[in-house]
């Protein structure tokens, strides 16, 4: 039995070993042949093991997400997150419209529209997804990365968990009005550590769906910032030599 025991420890090493090897080289159709549960990692996860692992352990469950991506879950964290979102912003609208002079038709007209506004903000935080999800996905590609668009589509889904617990302090605005200093310092504080936490764990599921160094995760997450900035700048740019050349005080006949 010692011996049975014994074989088949370091029989389960040298898989490890060999899984390690392979995990450096990229090598994704060998390491599923050496998976117990098959290429297609095994029996799904259920909503609350990934809701858990994707707070707390990020490595691991990012690792078996990218082997079966759970695209339901995802879907149901970004909904859930928008309609977090898209509540409070409604409550903050309504408070500091409350507290006008005029404000005896905006409220009514804010309760009417206000599915109005959910139905767009759910539509816009799915088409924001989907178009993030391609654009990491074609630069994750191009910078060598050999994993599929649903396991980069789930990553991106999954890492905005955290950002549910910034609903009690957008309710600390909300109640306290975002006036009050302390308040607007705490929210702002709270939306960068949460933003870093889910910026974490999306390089860490871009890296396990990828199977790519941690260097080119983190290059692959910041490429659509860099390239939105650099947009921006180009903007500035325009607008001035535009500026320059048509003075604020020349006059163009047909038009002034």
């Amino acid at each position: 039995m010692s011996g049975d025991a014994g074989h088949s420890n370091g029989h389960n090493n040298e898989n490890n070993a060999v899984r390690d090897e392979l995990w450096e080289a990229g090598n994704t159709t060998k390491i599923s042949q050496l998976d117990d549960g098959g290429p297609d990692g095994g029996a799904p996860q259920g909503f609350l093991e990934i809701v858990y692992g994707v707070l707390f352990e990020p490595v691991q469950t990012m690792q078996r997400a990218a082997k079966n991506p759970p695209l339901v879950t995802a879907l149901v964290i970004v909904t859930v997150i928008s309609l977090l979102g898209t509540t409070m912003g409604l409550l903050t609208f309504a408070r500091v419209f409350s507290q006008s002079l005029d404000s005896g038709g905006i409220i009514p007209a804010t309760r009417s529209l206000a599915p109005v506004a959910v139905a767009i903000s759910l539509v816009f935080s799915y088409v924001k997804w989907f178009g993030y999800s391609a654009i990491l996905h074609l630069v994750a590609d191009l910078l060598g990365g050999r994993g599929g668009a649903r396991g980069v589509f789930a990553a991106a889904g999954l890492a905005g968990l955290p950002h549910i617990f910034l609903a009690p302090f957008q309710f600390l605005g909300y109640w306290y009005g975002l006036e009050n200093l302390s308040v607007s310092v705490l929210l702002m504080l709270a939306s960068l550590a949460i933003w870093i936490w889910s910026s974490v764990i999306l390089i860490v599921g871009l890296k396990a769906t990828h199977r790519l160094s941690t260097g080119r995760s983190v290059l692959v997450f910041i490429t659509p910032y860099l390239a939105l900035f650099l947009l921006l700048i180009l903007s500035l740019i325009a607008l001035v030599v535009t500026i320059s050349v048509f003075p604020l005080n020349t006059n163009i006949p047909g038009y002034f």
